[in-house]
């Protein structure tokens, strides 16, 4: 049976393909699939210390699964003469949108453009009359997906046919609010379904008897005033079971907070937060040691310290719903933290937050 797992940050999501995989039958035919390279080396040294020697599954980038098992055995079934010879990351075809054929999908050194990548991967799949999927089934007998809400465009298309295959157990786990990245932000296909509007796909596919669908709503790294702060920054239209915080430990600063710029040095002084925030066009002059918030993705904190980009600060003040995106991307930064969490804000008693003042 096709499962997905959706789970909410800090439930070990990763970890529970690891103790699949380790402790699932020997013998099976494992392939884990991810679609950063940083989550490939953890799943790859995780895999390498808990499971038995012997039965360690491949471990692949979504990419690499895509040209490997998808394009390159059937190419000749779609374009006779094409020769593949690795990826062009982040080149584009000469014609643009407009390029047809195979000047569409391959350089002039015969590399695929990953820009085209899950798009030709799908028609190579179609071309093929099931011999793609037939082929990974004699290869593998389970395959998990770790951080599934990454994929997009085709990608959907490609999962539902491993779905559709009756001698693989497709496993995948995901938290649809953390989705800041996409493998292809230019492809058309199924639009509709990206970010947390990929919970519709997923019912679609639940309804049909396709897929079993699982929740997991407890967190080992945020407090409970934190779980309970990020549950809210969805738009009301999205329905998410509220999280339960296993993480009990108080530090005589816990929560959610509010600062202004002027006490922020004696707020790093005091707390040494790490400092988030969207991307460099915040607090572009500010000399702390910032991180984005797509680059802390499965990163753990004990505190961390928010600047807010506009819809931010007006969602902290007057409660206006947050895009759905930019809810993501504070959704991951938020629920990084184990202990605090700091907004830098103009006028702290304009929000709801508890507010930190260095004289206090």
């Amino acid at each position: 049976m096709n499962r997905l797992t959706l789970a909410v940050a800090g439930s070990r999501k990763t970890q529970s393909i690891v103790d699949a995989c380790a402790q699932g039958a020997l013998g099976k035919r494992r392939l884990v699939l991810t679609f950063t390279q940083t989550g490939q080396a953890e799943l790859e040294r995780r895999l390498n210390a808990e499971c038995a020697p012997g039965f360690v599954p491949d471990v692949m980038g979504w990419f690499a699964f895509l040209l490997r098992h998808c394009v390159r055995p059937y190419l000749p079934l779609l374009f006779k003469d094409q020769q593949l010879r690795g990826l062009n990351f982040d080149g584009q075809p000469d014609g643009g949108r407009y390029a047809t054929g195979t000047a569409r999908y391959f350089d002039s050194g015969g590399r695929a453009y990953r820009l085209h990548l899950s798009k030709l991967a799908f028609e190579v799949l179609k071309k093929s009359a099931g011999a793609v999927v037939d082929r990974i089934s004699r290869i593998y007998d389970e395959i998990y997906v770790d951080e599934v809400q990454d994929l997009t465009g085709c990608d959907l298309h490609i999962l539902e046919q491993l779905m559709r295959a009756e001698s693989i157990d497709l496993n995948m786990v995901g938290d649809v609010r953390q989705s800041v990245f996409d493998t292809n932000p230019q492809d058309p296909n199924l639009r509709k379904y990206r970010g947390v509007e990929m919970l519709k796909w997923f019912a679609l596919h639940e309804k049909s008897g396709l897929l079993e669908i699982l929740q997991k709503i407890e967190t080992w790294r945020a407090n409970q005033v934190i779980a309970d702060f990020s549950d809210k920054l969805f738009p009301s239209e999205f329905t998410f079971g509220s999280t339960v915080s296993r993480q009990n430990l108080t530090t005589g600063h816990d929560g959610v907070f509010a600062v202004t710029s002027t006490d922020v040095p004696a707020y790093m002084s005091a707390f040494n937060p790490q400092p988030l925030r969207e991307s460099k066009t915040t607090a572009p002059t500010s000399d702390l040691p910032f991180r984005n918030f797509g680059k802390v993705k499965g990163l753990t904190f004990d505190r961390v310290l928010i600047y807010p980009t506009g819809p931010i600060t007006k969602y902290l003040t007057d409660g206006t719903e947050l895009q759905p995106k930019s809810a993501c991307g504070l959704y991951v930064a938020v629920t990084r933290a184990k202990h605090s969490v700091a907004f830098v804000v103009p006028n702290p008693a304009a929000t709801a937050l508890k507010p930190w003042t260095a004289s206090a």
